[in-house]
């Protein structure tokens, strides 16, 4: 059974802006939910990712700038535990920048932990959401002063 949590906002910037904060790995401690990122966002690069209590080292499968960042892991094999994880930015109409911010999880694993993808990770989605919009809208007004 799959478990697919989602998140949309969005962000009054270009998805080049979007994407510049999205993938700089480095400054993720001191803005977003993940305690720390490191890595580069190039098709077959592994990242570290740490989360309080969790750690983990997915590998980029999409970097087209400005459009579509996606990464996966896997816990032993596909069939236990498999997770991809995905970034896509549209522009808007009025110039803003649609951010999705979506996670599937399949394999066995899935179905005996099934409650941990209730509520309180959704809005863990939801939260770093915001976070990136904070930081590249305050990115991009600095950068027209």
């Amino acid at each position: 059974m799959d478990a697919v949590l989602t998140a949309v906002i969005d962000i009054d910037a270009t998805p080049e802006e979007v994407w510049n904060v999205l993938t700089d790995f480095a400054a993720y401690g001191e803005w977003s939910t993940f305690s720390a990122a490191e890595g580069t966002a190039q098709v077959g690069n592994r990242l570290t990712m740490r989360m309080p209590g969790m750690t983990f080292r997915p590998t980029v499968t999409v970097a087209t700038p400005g459009q579509e960042l996606r990464w996966a892991g896997t816990l032993g094999t596909k069939r236990l535990f498999h997770g991809q994880h995905s970034f896509v930015l549209s522009s808007n109409h009025d110039g803003t920048t649609r951010l999705t911010n979506r996670e599937e999880f399949s394999g066995i694993l899935v179905t005996l932990t099934r409650r941990l993808f209730k509520t309180p990770k959704r809005d863990g989605y939801a939260a770093f959401n915001k976070c990136l919009k904070q930081q590249v809208e305050v990115f991009t007004e600095r950068s027209t002063w």
